[in-house]
C-alpha cells in the first residue's frame, strides 16, 4: 500500500515544523488571511467559522473549525477537482516555541501528496515569520549564562497512615511473661 493512501483510495499529506514563536504569533503566520498564503494560497477576508469565501487562486474555501490559537479546519473545492479536500492546520505547544502542522486529505494521488509535502516542507522552513509587534525596537543584548541550579531532593515518602493502623490491629497484643499487672 503506498504512503499516504487512504481506505477510500485517495491520499493524504502532512508536514510539520517547530518554531520559536508564540501560539498566537503562529496563529497570525499561518491561518489568518495572508498567513493561510503561505501554505494554500492568501485568503482575501479573514476566515470565520460556518462562513465561505474564496482564495486568491479561486478556491471556495468553507470554514469548519476556526479555533484561535490553536485549529484551523477548511474544506476547499475548485471546479477541476472531483472531491472536495479538507486541510486543517494545528498550533501545537512545544518545549520551546509552537509546532505548526498541516495536513490534507482527499488528494487525489501520490503526486499531488508529493507536491504539497515539498511546497509545505519549503513553506515551513524557508519563510520569514511575523513576530508580534514589539513597543521598541532595540537590539537585544546577549542573554547572560545562568550557572546550573543543583535540584532540590525529593522529600521522603511517609508510610500510609492506614497500613500502620491496619498491621496493628492485626498483630497479637504481647503479653508479658513473668510480671503481675500493677494496681494502679
Amino acid at each position: 500500500m503506498p504512503t499516504g493512501l487512504t481506505a477510500d483510495g485517495s491520499f493524504q499529506a502532512g508536514a510539520r515544523r517547530t518554531m520559536d514563536l508564540t501560539a498566537q504569533d503562529a496563529w497570525r503566520n499561518w491561518a489568518e488571511a495572508q498567513g493561510l498564503g503561505r501554505w494554500l494560497s492568501q485568503a482575501r477576508t479573514a476566515l470565520k467559522e460556518g462562513e465561505e469565501t474564496t482564495l486568491e487562486d479561486g478556491t471556495q474555501v468553507l470554514a469548519v473549525r476556526v479555533r484561535p490559537p490553536s485549529l484551523l479546519r477548511i474544506r476547499l473545492s475548485r471546479a477541476d477537482w472531483p472531491h472536495p479536500r479538507t486541510a486543517q492546520l494545528r498550533v501545537l505547544a512545544a518545549a520551546r516555541g509552537s509546532t505548526v502542522a498541516l495536513h490534507m486529505e482527499g488528494l487525489p494521488d501520490a503526486a499531488a501528496r508529493a507536491e504539497y509535502i515539498e511546497h509545505w516542507n519549503a513553506a515551513l522552513t524557508g519563510a520569514p515569520v511575523l513576530a508580534a509587534k514589539k513597543a521598541a525596537s532595540k537590539p537585544k543584548a546577549a542573554p547572560a549564562k545562568k550557572a546550573p541550579v543543583a535540584k532540590k531532593a525529593a522529600p521522603a515518602k511517609k508510610a500510609p497512615v492506614a497500613k500502620k493502623a491496619a498491621s496493628a490491629k492485626k498483630s497479637p497484643a504481647r503479653k508479658s511473661v513473668g510480671k503481675k499487672p500493677s494496681a494502679r
